[in-house]
C-alpha cells in the first residue's frame, strides 16, 4: 500500500504541474491573439496637397478644406461634365472634389519599371508603391534589407476604372493585364520590395483600408507575418464615379462631407492612399522600432440582410463596435474619442451617430464626453484609403495632445438624440491631456456593400531612456546621400539642408550629427548616384549639402566622379617612399581608430628592437630632423602603411594590385603576402639601418626630361637614374658635383629642376657598400610568391618568382625605381589608386601618368585618391574624403567605423526620397472605344437561336400569344441549325488558304563584288550548270563549278566550301553565295540516266540537306576564327525543276524535287542569315532569262520563294481560299465516299476521327491500313480497333484492318503485300492520314533520317490506283516550322504529287490538305505539348468536328492543294518574320495589317542601306570615337523602345534590367538594332550584353569587324560626293566641275592609269583627250582649277 500511495502522489504531482503548463500555454496563446500591434510608421498622400501625416496633421490642426475644382490634366472633359441637372445623362452636378496632385506622376526609374509599363499600370499601383518606399523610410527601415522577409501587403481598394471602357493603346499592350488587376496593387509592392509575406489586395468599398488593417493584425498574430504594410488606396482615372453618383443623388453639390450636421448633403468623393507600417509591439520593442501608436484591437462584421444593398444597419454597427473594444479589453469609458465614417450623407450619419450614442454614449460622465470627428470634412470621403486617413489623424492627435475640430458643422444634425447621450461633436479643437491611463480612439469605415469594421487606437506607450553615455558632439561624421538620378540627389541634399538648417534648440541638442550621420547610413538604401560632406559641426556640413543642392564646391563635399570607373575594373594601392614622411602622420587616425593604432604598435614594438629606439615617439614627437634621417624616415613609413593598409581593410577596402616606391615595395610586398609583418620588419630595420650606416653624401634631383633624353648625359658620369616617375619627371642620383653638372645643363635647356633634400644618393653606386651586407641580413627570412599581384620597381612589371630571393631586394636598393612604367601597365585595367602614406606624392604622380596615357575620348576614368593630407587636413577628415572618393565612385566601403559603438547614436527623423516623377497617364495616348456591331436585341436574337434557346426568343421578338409561339417552334430548328451552320461554315472559310504565284517586277543588281559556288549533279543538268554559271559570270561575277558526286557527305561538302573560301580570301575576293544544283538529280531528268523501272529515287533532297550541313559547319568555322559574322553574307540558293506547280496550266513535273521545298522553308526559319532562297526553273534551260536569275540571286527584293517562268518571274504568295459560288450552293458538288475507301495510318485518334467520318458520310467499306511504327502495344491497339468497328458498324459499313506482319513495318513493299489480302474489294477513294517523322534541327536530321520520311511518301504515292487521293499534309510543308525538316520534305512531295495533273488533267482526283495541328488532347502529353507551342506560335489547334468539315470543303472543291489552319496573325506573323522578312504574307490581307501596323518594318533594302550607311560613318570617325558613336545609337533606340520623353537620357552603365526591360522589349529592341545595323541579332542580346556599353561594344565588334580598316576615314565622305552627283543634273556645270577635280585627284595618283581628262562642256563620261593632247590654255584651266580659287 505504502508503495501504492507513492505511486499515486507522484501521479497527481505530475499531472497537477502538466495542467499547470497546459493553462500557462493557453493563457500564451491566448495573450499572442490580443497582443497589441505597433504602429511603426505612416505615409500618406491625400488632397491639398499634403505628402506626409505631418502634413495631414497641419491641415486638420489649422481646419484647412482641401476640396479644389476638378483637375484639367486628367484628360476629362471638364466643362461638358458638368450638368447642374441630377438627371442628366453622363454628367455630374458636382464641381469640386478632392484629388491627388500628382496622381499623373511616377518614378518609373527608381523602380525599374519602363515607360510603357508604368503608362499602362493603374496610377493606384503607382502611387502606392511610392508611398511604400516612403513608409519604409520613415519606420528608419533601409527597404533593401526586407528582401526575402515575413512582410506582409493588405491593400484596399475600391475604383478599379483604370483603361476601364477602352481599347488597349497598342503603346501598352502586353502590359495592360498586370497594370488593371487588384491583385497586383499588392503584389507589385511585394514584387519590388522582394517580400515574402502575404499579399492580399481587398475591395470592401469605403471599409477597405480599415479591414486590411485588421487582417493584417490578425496576421501578425497568427505569425503569418512580422512586419505588414496595411492601408488603402483611390484614384480616379475616370469621372464614372461622380457621373453615377449623380444619378443616385448621393454627392454633395458642393463637394464637402458635411458629418453630422443639420446641413449634410451628401458626400463628396476624393482621393488619397495612406499605409502604416505594423509590428507585433514586444517585436518592435525588440527591434529599436519608434512606436507611434498601438492597435489594441479591431473587429469587421456585414449588415446582412438590411433595408437594403448599400444602406447602412444600425444594429450591425453596434455589434461591430463591441466586438472591437472586447477584442482589445477595454471599456466604453475608457475611449476618449471615435473618428467616424462621416459621410455626411443624410441617411448614414443618423444611423452611425444613434449606433455610438448606444456602445459609446452610455454611462459616460458628463465632463468626459465621447468626442466625435470626422477626417472626411477636411479633405472628402477618399473611398478606399478614408478609415487609414482617421487612423493616420487619430495617432497625430495622440501624440499632440489634440483633437482637431470637423468642418462644415453648422448645428448637429435633429436626427440623433445628442441629448441622451454622452457623445458630442468636435466642433472647435478640444485639448486631449495626459490622464492615468493612455489616450484612446476608435476608428469606424463602413463600406456600402455592408462590410463595417472598427478599430480600437491607443497612445504609444512612453519610450524607454536610451543607455550608455551621451554621443560625442566634436567627432568628424560623414554625411551620406545618396539617389537614382543626379537630380534626385540634388533635390535630396535640398531637403536634407532644409530638415536640419532650422531645427529648434532643443531639437538641436537632440538631433546630433553623429545622430543625422547614422541615420542616413543605416536608415536609408544607397543608390547609385552618391555624394558624402565630412565635417564635424552642423553649420559645416549643412553648408555642404547647400553646396550640393546648388551644384556648387564646398571644402566639406566630395561629390561623383565626372565619368565612370566601368565594371570590373581593379583597386590599386600606391605605397610611397622616402621623402613624403612628416612628423604627426598618422596621429589623429592613431587616436580615432583602435584597428590603425593596433597596427601601428605592433610594427613599432618589432622594430623598436630592430633599430635601438621608439619608432611611435620619432613619428608621433619629432624633431624632424630625426625622422628625416633615413632610418627613421623608412621605419616610420613602413609602419604608417602597415596601419593604413589594416585600417582599409577594416572599411572593406582591399587591394587588386600593389605597387610600391622604394622602401615603400616592402610594405606593398607585405600586404601582397610576400613575407610576414615580422620578416616584413626586419627587412624594413636591416634596410633602413645599413643605409644610415653609409656615409652621407651624394644629391638626387628631379629633372624634367625622360630616361631616354638624359642617357647621353649621364654616360660614364657616376650618376645614375634613381625613379621614373611620370612620363616626363626623372629623378637622378649621384656625385654631388656631377649631378650638379647635368641638372645645370637641363636647366639651360629650359627644362624643370628640383632639387631633393636628402642624406644619401639613393638608388645609385653609393649604395653599392651595404648591399652584401643587406643580403646577408635578410637571408633567413620566409619569402612567398604574391598573394595579390605586386608590380615591382626593378622591371616595371608584374613581379614574379625573382621577389621571393634577398637578391632582388639588395636590387632594388640600387636600381632605378620603375613607378611610371608600373602605373602605365595597370592603367588599362585600374579604376582607383589609392594611395597610402602621409601625402598625395604618388597620387599627383599617378594622375599626371594618367593624363598622359589615357584614351583622351574613353568613357571611363579611374580615380585617384590619397590616404592622408597632412599638410592641409586632419587625418581623419581626409581619410573621410578618400574613402568617399571611392565611395561616390560606386566602390563599397563600410563607414559603421566612424560611428560610436559603445554609445550606439540615435535615428532621427529624415525627409523621405524626392521621387522625380514623370507624366504617365493613359488618356494622353488612349485610342477610343470601338461601337458594337450588333446592337443588345439583335445579339439577343443570334443568342437564342443559337442555343436552341424559343422562350429567349419569343420574348426577344415580343411574342405573346401561342399561335406564334406555335409557328416559331416549327420553324425553329431549321433556323438554329441554318445559324450553326453558318458559324461553322464561316469558320471553317477563314481556315482556308491557298498557294499562288504572283509576277514580280525584280529591279537590276548591281555588278557582283562577290564570287559564286555553282553545285552540280555529277553526270547530270550539264545543260543546267551551263546556263546557271553564264548567267552569273555575264553579270561579273566569278563563278566555280564543281560537279558533287551521288552520295556525297557532309564531311566532303564541307571541305569544298572551306576550300573555295579560302580561294576566295587568297583573291580578296569574298564568297557572296552557293547556288545548289543538287536537286535536278532526282533520277527521272533527261540529264539523267537511270533506269526508268525504278523507283523515282530523292538524291537531291539528300544531296541539299548535307550541303546546307556542310555550310553550317563551315561558316560556324569562318565565324570563330574572324571573331565576327564572317558567314554572315553567304546565301545559300537552292534550284529545283518543275517542283512547284505556278498555276493549273503550269503542273509539278518532277515532284522528287519538291522535298527540296520543305527543307529549303525549315532552313529559311532556323538558318535565316545562311539562307538565300529556293529557285524552281524552268523547263527548258534555253529558256531561262539570266538577267532574271541574276536579279533573284542578287537583288534585295526580298523574294525568296520564285519560279522562272517564260513569262517572267513569279513570287510565291499564301492567299485566302475564299470559296465560290459553286461550293457554297448546298449540293454543288459534294462529294460522297463511293465504293470502299482505303485509310492508312497507325489507329491514333487522327485515324479514328477519319474513319468515324467516312462511315458518317455514307462509305460502305472502310479498309484501314495500319502503318505506324511497332510500339509494342498490341493489345491496346486490337482493343480500339474492335471499338472503332462497332462504331462503323453503327452506320451500317463494314470496317477492315490491315497491319503488315510483325518486323515489316516500313519496309518497302511491305504495304503492297499486305493490301494483297484485299479480293472483291473496289478502293475507290484514298486517304493517307499522317507520315512518320522524327521532330530535330536540320543540322542533326541524319542522312537516314530524311530518306526514311522521303521513301515513306514515296511509297504512299504509288500505293494504289483510286479515283481520289487525298494526302493529309502539314502546314509545316508550305510556311516551315522549326525541327521539322524531314517531315516537312516529306510532306512537300505530297503536296507535289496532288499538283501533277493540274485541273481537269488526266488522272485521278488528287488533293493534298495542308492541316494546322488537330485538337487531339487524348493522344497523350506529347501530343499536348505540341498543341501547346502551336497554339503560342499563333496556330490554335483545330477543332477535329470543324476540321472534318473543312475537309469536306476542300474535297466538294476538288483543287489539288490548300491549307486549313486557324492562323492568329497577329501572333503568327510577328514570330514568322522576327529572323526574316518574307513576301509569302503580302497577300494575306490579316497578316499585313499587323506587319504593316509595326513602326519598324523596315524593308531588307532600306535595313542595308542604313547599316551600309551607319558603317561608313564608324569607319570615317577615329578609332576611339567609335565606340561613343555606336552607344549613342544604342542608346536612342532603347530611349525607342521605352517611349522615353525627349531630352530623357539612358545612363550608358544601368542594367537593362533596371531599365524597366522585360520580354516585351528585349525583343522590341533586338529589332531596333537589327534594322539600324542590318546584323542577326538573338533575342538574349540584352542578357548577354547587360548594359547599353556593354552592348555598344558588341555591336561594334559585329558592324566593323576588321575595326575599319577596310575603309579610310576619308571614305565616309565619298557616300556625300555620290550622293551630291546623284542629285545634279547631267548639265548642271556644278556637277561638271566636281566630276573633272574627281578625275584630276585620280590622275595625279602614280598607281593609276593615265585618265582622260574631261573636255570643258563634257561631264566625265565619255572624254577622250588625256593631258598629252592638252593646249597650254587647257592646262593653265587645269591650274586654276585644282590650285586656284574655288
Amino acid at each position: 500500500m505504502p508503495g501504492t500511495e507513492d505511486k499515486l502522489r507522484h501521479y497527481l504531482k505530475r499531472v497537477t504541474a502538466d495542467l499547470g503548463q497546459t493553462r500557462q500555454r493557453l493563457r500564451d496563446m491566448e495573450e499572442r491573439q490580443r497582443e497589441p500591434i505597433a504602429v511603426v510608421a505612416m505615409a500618406c498622400r491625400y488632397p491639398g496637397g499634403v505628402a506626409s501625416p505631418e502634413q495631414l496633421w497641419d491641415l486638420v490642426a489649422s481646419q484647412g478644406d482641401a476640396i479644389e475644382e476638378f483637375p484639367t490634366d486628367r484628360g476629362w472633359d471638364v466643362a461638358g461634365l458638368y450638368h447642374p441637372d441630377p438627371d442628366h445623362p453622363g454628367t455630374t452636378y458636382v464641381r469640386e472634389a478632392g484629388f491627388l496632385r500628382d496622381a499623373a506622376r511616377f518614378d518609373a526609374d527608381f523602380f525599374g519599371v519602363n515607360p510603357r509599363e508604368a503608362l499602362a499600370a493603374d496610377p493606384q499601383q503607382r502611387v502606392l508603391l511610392e508611398v511604400a518606399w516612403e513608409l519604409f523610410e520613415r519606420a528608419g527601415i533601409d527597404p533593401g534589407t526586407l528582401r526575402d522577409t515575413l512582410t506582409g501587403v493588405y491593400a484596399g481598394v475600391s475604383s478599379q476604372d483604370h483603361m476601364s471602357g477602352e481599347q488597349v493603346p497598342p503603346e501598352v499592350e502586353g502590359y495592360a493585364t498586370t497594370g488593371t488587376l487588384a491583385s497586383v496593387i499588392s503584389g507589385r509592392i511585394a514584387y519590388t520590395f522582394g517580400l515574402a509575406g502575404p499579399a492580399v489586395t481587398l475591395d470592401t468599398a469605403c471599409s477597405a483600408s480599415l479591414v486590411a488593417i485588421h487582417l493584417a493584425c490578425q496576421a501578425l498574430r497568427q505569425g503569418d507575418c512580422n512586419l505588414a504594410l496595411a492601408g488603402g488606396v483611390t484614384v480616379l482615372s475616370t469621372p464614372t464615379a461622380f457621373v453615377e453618383f449623380s444619378r443616385q443623388r448621393g454627392l454633395a453639390p458642393d463637394g464637402r462631407c458635411k458629418p453630422f450636421a443639420a446641413a449634410a448633403d451628401g458626400t463628396g468623393f476624393s482621393e488619397g492612399v495612406g499605409l502604416i507600417l505594423l509590428e507585433r509591439l514586444s517585436d518592435a520593442r525588440r527591434n529599436g522600432h519608434r512606436v507611434l501608436g498601438v492597435v489594441r484591437g479591431s473587429a469587421v462584421n456585414q449588415d446582412g440582410a438590411s433595408n437594403g444593398l448599400t444602406a447602412p444597419n444600425d444594429v450591425a454597427q453596434e455589434r461591430v463596435i463591441r466586438q472591437a473594444l472586447t477584442h482589445a479589453r477595454v471599456t466604453h469609458d475608457a475611449v476618449d474619442a471615435v473618428e467616424a465614417h462621416g459621410t455626411g450623407t443624410t441617411l448614414g450619419d443618423p444611423i452611425e451617430g444613434n449606433a455610438l450614442l448606444a456602445t459609446y454614449g452610455k454611462g459616460r460622465p458628463a465632463d468626459r464626453p465621447l468626442w466625435l470627428g470626422s477626417v472626411k470634412s477636411n479633405i472628402g470621403h477618399t473611398q478606399a484609403a478614408a478609415g487609414v486617413a482617421g487612423v493616420i489623424k487619430m495617432v497625430m492627435a495622440m501624440r499632440h495632445g489634440q483633437l482637431p475640430a470637423s468642418l462644415h458643422i453648422d448645428r448637429p444634425t435633429p436626427h440623433v438624440d445628442w441629448e441622451g447621450g454622452g457623445v458630442q461633436l468636435l466642433t472647435d479643437p478640444v485639448p486631449w491631456p495626459e490622464t492615468d491611463r493612455p489616450r484612446r480612439a476608435g476608428v469606424s469605415s463602413f463600406g456600402i456593400s455592408g462590410t463595417n469594421a472598427h478599430l480600437i487606437l491607443e497612445q504609444a506607450p512612453a519610450p524607454s531612456a536610451p543607455e550608455g553615455s551621451e554621443t560625442r558632439r566634436d567627432l568628424v561624421v560623414p554625411w551620406v546621400v545618396s539617389a537614382r538620378s543626379p537630380e534626385a540627389l540634388r533635390a535630396q541634399a535640398r531637403a536634407l539642408a532644409l530638415a536640419f538648417a532650422g531645427r529648434a534648440t532643443e531639437t538641436d541638442r537632440m538631433d546630433t550629427p553623429v545622430d543625422i550621420g547614422w541615420s542616413l547610413l543605416r536608415t536609408r538604401a544607397l543608390h547609385e548616384r552618391r555624394a558624402v560632406v565630412v565635417g564635424t559641426d552642423r553649420a559645416e556640413l549643412v553648408a555642404g549639402l547647400e553646396a550640393l543642392a546648388a551644384e556648387e564646391p564646398h571644402p566639406a563635399l566630395v561629390t561623383p566622379p565626372p565619368a565612370p570607373l566601368g565594371a570590373g575594373k581593379h583597386m590599386v594601392w600606391l605605397f610611397s617612399g622616402q621623402g613624403s614622411q612628416v612628423v604627426g602622420m598618422g596621429a589623429g587616425l592613431y587616436e580615432r581608430f583602435p584597428v590603425f593604432a593596433a597596427a601601428f604598435d605592433e610594427v613599432c614594438g618589432l622594430l623598436d628592437a630592430e633599430l635601438g629606439g621608439s619608432v611611435r615617439e620619432v613619428v608621433f614627437g619629432g624633431p624632424r630632423e630625426r625622422l628625416d634621417h633615413t632610418m627613421w624616415a623608412q621605419a616610420g613609413l613602413f609602419a604608417l602603411q602597415v596601419g593604413l593598409a589594416r585600417l582599409w581593410e577594416s572599411v572593406g577596402v582591399r587591394p587588386d594590385v600593389v605597387v610600391g616606391h622604394s622602401v615603400g615595395e616592402i610594405a606593398a610586398a607585405y600586404v601582397a603576402g610576400v613575407f610576414g609583418l615580422a620578416d616584413a620588419c626586419k627587412v624594413v630595420g636591416a634596410r633602413a639601418r645599413l643605409m644610415g650606416g653609409l656615409p652621407e653624401g651624394g644629391a638626387m634631383c628631379a629633372v624634367q626630361a625622360t630616361p631616354e633624353e638624359l642617357a647621353a648625359d649621364l654616360e660614364g658620369s657616376g650618376v645614375s637614374i634613381a625613379a621614373v616617375n611620370t612620363t616626363d619627371s626623372t629623378v637622378i642620383s649621384g656625385p654631388a658635383d656631377e649631378v650638379e653638372r647635368v641638372v645645370a645643363l637641363w636647366r639651360g635647356r629650359g627644362r624643370k629642376t628640383k632639387a631633393l633634400a636628402v642624406s644619401h644618393a639613393f638608388h645609385s653606386v653609393v649604395m653599392e657598400p651595404m648591399l652584401a651586407d643587406f643580403t646577408e641580413a635578410i637571408r633567413d627570412v620566409t619569402f612567398a610568391a604574391p598573394r595579390v599581384p605586386l608590380m615591382s620597381n626593378v622591371t616595371g612589371r608584374e613581379a614574379g618568382a625573382e621577389i621571393t630571393a634577398p637578391e632582388y631586394w639588395a636590387e632594388h636598393v640600387r636600381q632605378a625605381v620603375l613607378f611610371q612604367p608600373a602605373i602605365t601597365e595597370v592603367a588599362d585595367r585600374a579604376g582607383a589608386f589609392v594611395e597610402l602614406g602621409p601625402a598625395p606624392v604618388l597620387a599627383t604622380a599617378t594622375q599626371h601618368t594618367l593624363d598622359a596615357v589615357a584614351d583622351p575620348h574613353g568613357e571611363f576614368e579611374p580615380v585617384v585618391t590619397a590616404s592622408l593630407r597632412h599638410s592641409d587636413l586632419p587625418d581623419d577628415v581626409a581619410f573621410a574624403q578618400a574613402m568617399a572618393r571611392l565611395h561616390t565612385a560606386g566602390i563599397a566601403v563600410d563607414w559603421s567605423g566612424w560611428f560610436p559603438a559603445d554609445a550606439s547614436p540615435r535615428t532621427v527623423d529624415l525627409p523621405t526620397y524626392p521621387f522625380q516623377g514623370r507624366r504617365f497617364w493613359l488618356a494622353d495616348v488612349a485610342v477610343p472605344g470601338v461601337a458594337p456591331v450588333a446592337d443588345g436585341k439583335e445579339a439577343g436574337f443570334w443568342a437564342a437561336v443559337e442555343g436552341a434557346d424559343v422562350q429567349a426568343l419569343c420574348d426577344t421578338l415580343h411574342l405573346k400569344d401561342d399561335a406564334h409561339r406555335t409557328a416559331l417552334e416549327t420553324v425553329f430548328p431549321a433556323l438554329s441549325a441554318w445559324r450553326r451552320e453558318r458559324l461553322d461554315r464561316s469558320t471553317v472559310d477563314a481556315w482556308r488558304y491557298r498557294v499562288d504565284w504572283r509576277r514580280v517586277e525584280l529591279p537590276t543588281p548591281a555588278p557582283g563584288t562577290g564570287s559564286w559556288l555553282v553545285l552540280a549533279p555529277k553526270g547530270g543538268a550539264e545543260a543546267w550548270s551551263r546556263t546557271c554559271v553564264r548567267a552569273l559570270e555575264e553579270a561579273g561575277a566569278p563563278v566555280r563549278l564543281v560537279e558533287v558526286g551521288t552520295g556525297a557527305e557532309r564531311a566532303e561538302l564541307t571541305d569544298l566550301i572551306r576550300s573555295w573560301r579560302s580561294t576566295c580570301a587568297d583573291d580578296d575576293i569574298p564568297l557572296t553565295g552557293v547556288l545548289s544544283l543538287l536537286a535536278l538529280d532526282d533520277g527521272t531528268g533527261a540529264d539523267t540516266d537511270t533506269d526508268t523501272g525504278a523507283r523515282p529515287g530523292f538524291t537531291g533532297a539528300s544531296a541539299t540537306l548535307a550541303l546546307l550541313q556542310g555550310l553550317l559547319e563551315a561558316e560556324a568555322e569562318a565565324e570563330a576564327e574572324a571573331e565576327a559574322g564572317a558567314g554572315a553574307d553567304v546565301a545559300l540558293w537552292c534550284a529545283t525543276r518543275g517542283a512547284v506547280s505556278c498555276g493549273d496550266t503550269d503542273p509539278v513535273v518532277s515532284p522528287e524535287q519538291a522535298p527540296v521545298w520543305g527543307i529549303g522553308r525549315v532552313a529559311a526559319l532556323e538558318h535565316p542569315e545562311l539562307w538565300g532562297g529556293l529557285l524552281d526553273l524552268p523547263g527548258d534551260p534555253d529558256t531561262l532569262d539570266p538577267a532574271a536569275l541574276y536579279a533573284v540571286l542578287c537583288g534585295d527584293s526580298g523574294e525568296d520563294q520564285v519560279a522562272l517562268r517564260r513569262g517572267g518571274v513569279l513570287g510565291r504568295r499564301l492567299v485566302p481560299d475564299a470559296p465560290t459560288g459553286d461550293e457554297t450552293a448546298p449540293t454543288a458538288g459534294r462529294w460522297r465516299p463511293e465504293g470502299a475507301v482505303l485509310v492508312t495510318g497507325g489507329v491514333g485518334r487522327l485515324t479514328e476521327q477519319v474513319v468515324r467520318w467516312l462511315a458518317a458520310s455514307g462509305a460502305e467499306h472502310v479498309v484501314l491500313l495500319d502503318t505506324a511504327p511497332e510500339d509494342g502495344r498490341g493489345s491496346d491497339r486490337a482493343e480500339r480497333d474492335s471499338g472503332l468497328a462497332a462504331e462503323v458498324a453503327s452506320h451500317g459499313a463494314r470496317f477492315t484492318v490491315l497491319a503488315p506482319p510483325y518486323g515489316s513495318r516500313g519496309r518497302a513493299g511491305g504495304h503492297d503485300r499486305t493490301l494483297a489480302q484485299l479480293t472483291d474489294v473496289d478502293i475507290r477513294t484514298v486517304i493517307h492520314t499522317s507520315l512518320p517523322g522524327e521532330l530535330a534541327p536540320l543540322a542533326e536530321v541524319t542522312p537516314d533520317a530524311l530518306d526514311a520520311a522521303t521513301a515513306a511518301a514515296g511509297e504512299l504515292g504509288d500505293l494504289v490506283a483510286a479515283d481520289t487521293v487525298l494526302y493529309f499534309s502539314s502546314v509545316a510543308a508550305t510556311l516551315g516550322s522549326r525541327e521539322h525538316g524531314a517531315y516537312a520534305a516529306a510532306n512537300a512531295y505530297l503536296d507535289a504529287l496532288a499538283q501533277r495533273h493540274g485541273d481537269g488533267g488526266a488522272g485521278p482526283r488528287t488533293v493534298s490538305v495542308g492541316w494546322g495541328i488537330w485538337d487531339l488532347p487524348e493522344d497523350g502529353d506529347l501530343a499536348r505539348g505540341a498543341a501547346g507551342l502551336s497554339r503560342r506560335q499563333g496556330l490554335p489547334p483545330l477543332e477535329p468536328r470543324l476540321a472534318l468539315s473543312a475537309l469536306h470543303t476542300v474535297l466538294d472543291a476538288g483543287r489539288g492543294h490548300g491549307l486549313v489552319a486557324d492562323i492568329e496573325w497577329d501572333r503568327f506573323a510577328p514570330l514568322f518574320t522576327l529572323a526574316r522578312p518574307t513576301r509569302l504574307l503580302d497577300e494575306v490581307p490579316a497578316a499585313r495589317r499587323v506587319l504593316d501596323a509595326s513602326s519598324d518594318s523596315a524593308g531588307s533594302a532600306e535595313v542595308a542601306v542604313k547599316a551600309a550607311a551607319l558603317r561608313r560613318e564608324l569607319a570615317a570617325l577615329p578609332v576611339r570615337e567609335r565606340s561613343g558613336r555606336l552607344l549613342d545609337v544604342v542608346r536612342e533606340q532603347v530611349s525607342g523602345v521605352l517611349r522615353y520623353e525627349p531630352g530623357q537620357e539612358v545612363e550608358p552603365e544601368k542594367a537593362f534590367k533596371d531599365l524597366g526591360f522585360d520580354s516585351l522589349v528585349v525583343v522590341e529592341l533586338r529589332n531596333r538594332l537589327r534594322a539600324a545595323t542590318g546584323l542577326r541579332l538573338p533575342a538574349t542580346l540584352v542578357y548577354d550584353y547587360p548594359t547599353p556599353r556593354a552592348l555598344a561594344e558588341h555591336l561594334l565588334d559585329k558592324v566593323l569587324p576588321d575595326g575599319g580598316a577596310g575603309e579610310l576615314p576619308v571614305a565616309g565622305h565619298l557616300a556625300d560626293l555620290e550622293e551630291a552627283l546623284a542629285g545634279l543634273a547631267v548639265d548642271d556645270p556644278r556637277r561638271r566641275g566636281l566630276v573633272r577635280r574627281l578625275q584630276t585627284l585620280l590622275w595625279k595618283q602614280p598607281d593609276f592609269a593615265a585618265a582622260p581628262l574631261p573636255a570643258d562642256g563634257e561631264d566625265g563620261q565619255g572624254g577622250t583627250d588625256d593631258l598629252s593632247a592638252a593646249s597650254a590654255d587647257d592646262m593653265f584651266a587645269l591650274i586654276d582649277r585644282e590650285w586656284g580659287t574655288q
